[in-house]
């Protein structure tokens, strides 16, 4: 009996234990993740949250992103190309979603297989040698035992739990720059900490950096959103097959698997935020799916886009109201998508209402364009408003300083003191006023501009929506002062219809107000 016991307690699996945070979240202590969720065997993955700054009430407002970069060498894979991101949530101001704050680690890949072993030092290792397969498995399989053990600690839209995948490169490539917590100036740069020391952020193929062996997570610098070995250590899967970049669109033929971010074997050259490396999803000598030493991943969390009936009614009909399609209204000689359908209807040959239909979408491809356009414009010009009031502000106080010194230098002269001396300081101050005033008037002339169009050229929906989203940009960007500039800015803008007539005097008020 005893050694029927004992051969029942060999052949038991471990029992789950809790890890400890470093196994999952090791830079936690003062900086905890946004997000942890539980994973078999008593483990946890990290995640951080990843704002995508859009007008979250339109549900098909997405936010246009320029990624790549610049060198010719590498231009075919990884050239400046336009991308359009949303996130699967949203909260009040915005859309976000949720990428893995660390790569997945060996102890990761075993939970999620549900192998419990007694956890080991290891178990912090970025697991490599994964397939394109394999991460995609790995997912679907954290993905059901969520789902079905733990949907209470899923975050979820319209009540529809989330799931893990891989990335797409764009969404990578967002998150990798920074996203919306990078100083937006800094988002193109080659790589997210500019002038720094690349050793201090990726383990890589370098003296003092790495051997070639995939290192613990998490023990290089950040990038601006809280994510770790972005760079370096494990190339990171991505989810879609690889496209040439066809000088700024992406070629047609779709080609093999995708790592982003570089490996330890990459040398300083490789790595940076827009790189991109194909390899074929089988290896040609086996016909095995191809699983290199240094191939990782790092899942993202999200949703299917049709979460509910409601919100699909809501999309078809944004969609309609952007397409020009009312079939319920009567058509409108005025509308040329609405004529153009109703001549479709009424052609009753094939070809020319082929024709007819490649037109209409033309019309539709140049209205979203154009639509894409007006809101980008929109932003910029808010923008521009805020610096031409914050650029006011700091001519104002230049001319008040400069006035101060030419009354105390009055005052002085008329003690009878070096005279001469004082009457040429005056004169060099009353100079430098009208420097400051010639500046001024041009302040003024580009501030009324910014108000003119904001009011006269942009419907007041787009503008009230380009204002909501710079101002998240703002806030998430940590650019305090410029936010309290926008603010004032945002106010003249809802004042200005009122006195469109001010004159130089009240205009500049309105401005320093």
């Amino acid at each position: 009996m005893k050694h029927l016991l004992l051969l029942l307690l060999l052949a038991a699996p471990a029992a789950a234990q809790d890890w400890p945070r470093e196994n999952y979240d090791p830079a936690s202590e003062g900086d905890p993740a946004d997000l942890i969720l539980p994973m078999p065997c008593g483990g946890a993955m990290a995640f951080q949250k990843v704002k995508v700054p859009v007008d979250a009430a339109d549900p098909l407002a997405d936010r246009r992103v320029r990624l790549g970069q610049t060198l010719d060498e590498t231009g075919y894979s990884d050239y400046l190309s336009p991308a359009f991101l949303r996130g699967s949530f949203t909260d009040a101001t915005s859309t976000y979603y949720y990428i893995a704050r660390y790569e997945l680690t060996e102890g990761q890949y075993r939970a999620i297989l549900e192998d419990c072993a007694e956890p080991s030092r290891t178990d912090r290792l970025a697991k490599g040698g994964l397939s394109w397969f394999d991460a995609v498995s790995l997912a679907r399989l954290y993905s059901e035992w969520l789902i079905a053990t733990k949907p209470a600690n899923l975050p979820s839209e319209d009540t529809a739990p989330a799931f893990a995948r891989l990335p797409t490169e764009p969404e990578w490539e967002y998150a990798t720059r920074g996203g919306a917590r990078i100083e937006p100036t800094k988002f193109p740069d080659r790589t997210f900490f500019g002038d720094g020391d690349l050793k201090d952020y990726a383990r890589h193929q370098a003296a003092g950096s790495g051997r070639g062996a995939l290192s613990a997570i998490g023990l290089r610098k950040p990038n601006p959103l809280g994510l770790y070995d972005v760079y370096g250590n494990a190339e990171e899967l991505t989810l879609e097959p690889f496209r040439l970049n066809t000088v700024g669109r992406a070629g047609g033929q779709v080609g093999g698997i995708v790592t982003r971010g570089g490996s330890v074997l990459s040398t300083p050259d490789q790595i940076y935020s827009a790189q991109r490396t194909e390899y074929p999803p089988f290896d040609p000598a086996t016909g095995a799916p191809l699983a290199g030493a240094t191939f990782g991943v790092r899942f993202v969390l999200a949703t299917n886009i049709a979460t509910s009936d409601a919100h699909l009614r809501a999309i078809k009909s944004r969609w309609d109201e952007i397409a020009g399609a009312e079939p319920d209204i009567a058509v409108s000689e005025a509308d040329p998508l609405a004529l153009l359908s109703g001549l479709i209807e009424a052609e009753t040959d094939p070809g020319r209402q082929d024709a007819l239909n490649e037109l209409k979408l033309q019309f539709r491809r140049a209205g979203d364009r154009a639509q894409t356009a007006q809101a980008q414009s929109a932003r910029a010009t808010l923008l521009a408003g805020a610096v031409f009031v914050d650029s006011l502000d700091t001519n104002a106080e230049a001319i008040a300083a400069k006035a101060a010194n030419i009354r105390m230098l009055v005052d002085l002269r008329k003690t009878g003191n070096q005279t001469a001396v004082y009457a040429r300081q005056v004169e060099k101050h009353v100079n430098e006023i009208g420097e400051l005033r010639s500046a001024q008037a041009t302040y003024l002339l580009s501030y009324r501009a910014t108000l003119e169009s904001l009011n006269a050229d942009i419907a007041p929906a787009v503008r009230n929506g380009a204002y909501a989203v710079l101002r998240e940009e703002m806030t998430l960007a940590g650019r305090s002062q410029l936010l309290r500039t926008l603010d004032r800015f945002w106010a003249d803008v809802q004042a200005y219809p009122d006195r469109p007539d001010l004159g130089p005097a009240d205009l500049l008020a309105l401005a320093l107000d």
